[in-house]
């Protein structure tokens, strides 16, 4: 079985933060075709991305995303912060100091997915079998949204509401060497929390960071895949009742796969990289894929620099349960952070995956 995946931090708010719409549009351009190219080139299952950018002016007829269409996927964005929804205006206000957007512009930032058009994409909770329809994904409950906030929102980076957003797919791995049977692999996209003056040489602030993680990552593992784990191994009950599977349902499934993709703010050598690993997920981009002559990791002191260090990843597991731990080395080509100077539209840089394996 194999699926690919992007990851990339687009940098939504750095594009917001324009003083002018002509500086706007270039930043638009350049990230749409960077974009563009990488998904044309290596055709990943899926591409999850962070701080995407909303926005709709008084002439706008409807609310512009700064992600343009690509043929052949579909584009599911979500919204975590606005100027409707939260009461606090400090990060708006700022935006609108100096620059020429109206000022009763709407702004919103959040992440989304792209995903194939033709993926077997299902809500999170579905057992459907093989060879089901694959459902409308126009539905609202199609990608499930878990917060990882940890209080009032503030308007500032430190209060940032955060969420992981749950994608379910259902293939059929088509094993020659076992009767064929669903398996479901989950898509979690990231962005955790990162405070300001953290890295910066305040070991308090690195702590206090590192703190906030954890928590969130607690909320990942605890509260994502240790609850659908737990309801898989206790035969699906509902509702703490045991059921038959209806109609339509398989509950004779492979263990299911999950991939947590993002921007995590932490660097390998933190509690959080090593929390993940302690709970049998897998960095899917080896060391040499972090590296190249423009510089070695996925995050960059400014757009158009090189990169200095690794933020961004594709984890994978829990190995020893959802799969050989041994994957097929694919080599840099397939599992590496992108460093080309053409996908230099954003201070983060696009990190491919293709995660080759036997499902058990």
């Amino acid at each position: 079985m194999r699926f690919k995946v992007l990851n990339w931090n687009i940098g939504g708010a750095k594009f917001l933060e324009e003083m002018t719409n002509d500086k706007r549009q270039v930043t638009r351009t350049l990230l749409n075709k960077a974009l563009a190219d990488i998904v044309k080139e290596h055709t990943p299952d899926v591409v999850t991305l962070q701080e995407i950018a909303r926005y709709k002016q008084p002439d706008d007829v409807e609310i512009q995303d700064m992600i343009d269409d690509i043929a052949g996927y579909k584009y599911f964005p979500f919204t975590l912060i606005d100027t409707d929804y939260l009461s606090s205006k400090a990060k708006w206000r700022k935006l609108l100091r100096g620059s020429d957007w109206p000022p009763d512009t709407y702004f919103g930032q959040g992440n989304a997915f792209l995903v194939k058009k033709d993926s077997p994409v299902f809500p999170v909770w579905d057992l459907s079998g093989l060879g089901q329809d694959i459902p409308a994904t126009d539905r609202p409950h199609f990608v499930e949204i878990v917060h990882l906030d940890s209080g009032l929102y503030f308007g500032d980076r430190n209060t940032e509401p955060r969420a992981a957003l749950v994608l379910h797919f259902i293939y059929d791995p088509k094993n020659r060497d076992a009767p064929s049977k669903p398996l479901d692999i989950f898509v979690v996209n990231l962005h955790l929390t990162t405070l300001m003056m953290e890295r910066e040489g305040v070991p308090q602030i690195d702590s206090l960071a590192s703190r906030v993680r954890l928590a969130q990552l607690d909320i990942v593992f605890n509260g994502i895949v240790s609850r659908y784990n737990s309801w898989r191994q206790d035969g699906y009950p509902e509702r703490r009742k045991e059921r038959e599977p209806e109609q339509h349902e398989n509950f004779d499934r492979h263990s299911p796969l999950w991939i947590l993709a993002g921007d995590f703010n932490f660097t390998e050598e933190s509690d959080e990289y090593m929390y993940i690993k302690r709970r049998n997920f897998i960095d899917t981009v080896p060391d040499i894929g972090k590296v190249s002559p423009y510089g070695r990791g996925s995050k960059a002191k400014g757009v158009k620099a090189d990169p200095t260090l690794t933020l961004d990843y594709v984890f994978a597991g829990p190995k020893f349960v959802s799969f050989d731990p041994v994957i097929e080395e694919t080599g840099i080509g397939q599992n590496r952070v992108m460093h080309e100077h053409k996908y230099r539209a954003s201070d983060h840089y696009p990190v491919l995956s293709t995660i080759d394996f036997t499902p058990w």
